[in-house]
C-alpha cells in the first residue's frame, strides 16, 4: 500500500513537470510557473490524504474510516486553500496552465485508480 501511493504521488509529479515544461516551450515562464503550481495543488492534498491513511493502516476499521473521513476533509481544505492563496496572493498566474497540469495531475490519480480496481477482479 505504501508503495503503492508513493508510485501515484510520483507519478503525478513527473505529470506536473512534463505539463509545465510543454507550456514553458510554448508559451514561455509565466505559464509552465502556473502549470507548476496547478500541479502542486494537486498532488500536495493527495499526499496529505496518503499520509493520514497510511498513518492509519493498521488501526481497527472504525479508526481507520476515521482517518479516511479526516482525510478527504483536509484534502479538500487544502486544495480550497491553495487555490485561494494561489489566486490571493501570487501575481501573474495564467488560468488556462494552471487548470491543465491541475486535471492533468489529478487524472493520474483516477487512472491509478482504475487500473488498482481491474488487478483486483
Amino acid at each position: 500500500m505504501v508503495r503503492a501511493l508513493v508510485s501515484v504521488i510520483a507519478m503525478q509529479v513527473v505529470v506536473a513537470i512534463a505539463v509545465a515544461a510543454m507550456f514553458l516551450l510554448f508559451s514561455g515562464s509565466e505559464s509552465a510557473k502556473s502549470a507548476l503550481i496547478g500541479g502542486a495543488i494537486a498532488f500536495i492534498p493527495g499526499a496529505f490524504y496518503g499520509l493520514r491513511i497510511i498513518r492509519s493502516r493498521n488501526s481497527s476499521p472504525e479508526r481507520l474510516l476515521r482517518a479516511h473521513y479526516a482525510g478527504e476533509f483536509g484534502k479538500l481544505m487544502l486544495t480550497v486553500l491553495l487555490f485561494g492563496g494561489t489566486f490571493a496572493w501570487l501575481k501573474g498566474i495564467c488560468a488556462l496552465p494552471l487548470f491543465a497540469a491541475y486535471a492533468a495531475t489529478l487524472l493520474v490519480y483516477w487512472l491509478a485508480l482504475l487500473m488498482f480496481s481491474k488487478k483486483l477482479n
